[in-house]
């Protein structure tokens, strides 16, 4: 079997695709489904919010029916398909073959003028746009590099608009076969997803990767100021997978440490996730030391606290029944205070300092 192959030139770009090669087709034989290929999807064809109602007209083809405006394009006055790539595959749309006509009834009544646009540019511009007669024709439309090698989903509305009715007739736009026409091919390996979270004195790193590119190996690096970066970690090419966890435990983090996960694939070339910046802020350091009291109904304890801040001081009986609290605003250093206590029976208590998640407890007796 003889195979064609052609080459089509867009803006100074070669655009190839095998000829009749379709990734998805409508027939509108009593169904709004499509057909795909071996690595596209295709949507169901659906009438924008503006038509009224939509049905099928002798089984091969399909029709809006009320809502085309008589004035310029409304913008939700369309019928819709769409055509994406399968999982690890990207989709070239070359070109489109639309069959479409205006109603016959009341001597021809319709759009007179169509225009086809994507949600590549949000709906914007036309892509083609052409009159509309009563009786069916097969309008050709070409693609520009723009639609080549897309990893997503592209949706395509038909507008028509300028409709007029003559008597006794109807404001439909009729829609008989539509195809699309192109080519699919191999994602390269991307990465889908890159998270790097603070866990204790650590950083817990997840990535996804997906493609059909073969990994040589993957580096975990890390960086102190977001530009010079280290290997800590290598997972090489015999673990294959899609999903990926490293934890990078550090000893006593403070500050802002920045991640990123360098790909490196079978053919050399190498590929970088976007940095990710996990925050440390280490908590205070302080010691407590009770000073053994008197009957003076005060006891007095240092503190040295290496920052300064809000600092809890409670004094508890031995079965942990609070019988004093207070805060103390401290600055950073070491000094000598006093905790008020009222009457307490003779014995062995507890007094605690608590700041930032740290907790110290000394004990005293109390005469």
């Amino acid at each position: 079997m003889k195979l064609n192959i052609y080459v089509l030139v867009f803006s100074g770009i070669l655009f190839p695709f095998l000829l009749k090669a379709q990734v998805a087709s409508w027939t509108f034989n009593n169904i709004l489904t499509a057909t795909g290929a071996a690595n596209t999807t295709a949507s169901n064809a659906v009438l924008g919010s503006a038509i009224g109602s939509g049905a099928f007209n002798g089984g091969t083809v399909y029709f809006g029916e009320d809502g085309w405006p008589s004035g310029t394009l409304d913008p939700n006055a369309y019928i819709e398909f769409s055509v994406a790539p399968t999982a690890a595959h990207t989709v070239t749309v070359a070109s489109m073959a639309l069959s479409i006509r205006r109603s016959t009834t009341g001597g021809g009544s319709g759009p007179l003028n169509w225009a086809l646009r994507s949600s590549l540019d949000g709906y914007a511009a036309d892509i083609s746009n052409g009159t509309l007669s009563t009786s069916i024709i097969s309008v050709p439309v070409t693609f520009t590099a723009s639609y080549a090698n897309l990893s997503t989903a592209v949706t395509f509305r038909l507008y028509g608009y300028d409709a007029v009715v003559g008597s006794g007739g109807l404001n439909r736009f009729v829609f008989d076969n539509f195809s699309i026409s192109g080519s699919s091919g191999t994602l390269p390996l991307v990465f889908e997803t890159f998270t790097a979270t603070a866990k204790n004195n650590a950083a817990a790193l997840s990535w996804d990767i997906s493609g059909e590119g073969s990994v040589s190996e993957m580096n975990m690096e890390r960086s102190a100021n977001g530009t010079d970066f280290e290997v800590i970690g290598n997972i090489p090419a015999e673990h294959k997978n899609n999903h990926y966890l490293y934890t990078d435990n550090l000893n006593q983090p403070d500050g802002n440490y920045y991640y990123r996960i360098q790909l490196m694939s079978d053919d050399n070339k190498i590929s970088y996730s976007p940095v990710q910046v996990v925050s440390f802020s280490s908590a205070a350091s302080f010691s407590l030391q009770a000073i053994n009291t008197g009957k003076s109904g005060e006891i007095r304890f240092r503190i040295s606290a290496d920052r300064a801040g809000v600092y809890q001081i409670g004094l508890y009986d031995m079965n942990g029944m609070k019988l004093g609290v207070k805060q103390i605003d401290l600055s950073a250093g070491t000094q000598v205070l006093l905790m008020e206590h009222g009457y307490v029976r003779p014995g062995i208590y507890l007094l605690a300092a608590d700041h930032a998640g740290r907790h110290q407890v000394s004990k005293l007796m109390i005469q």
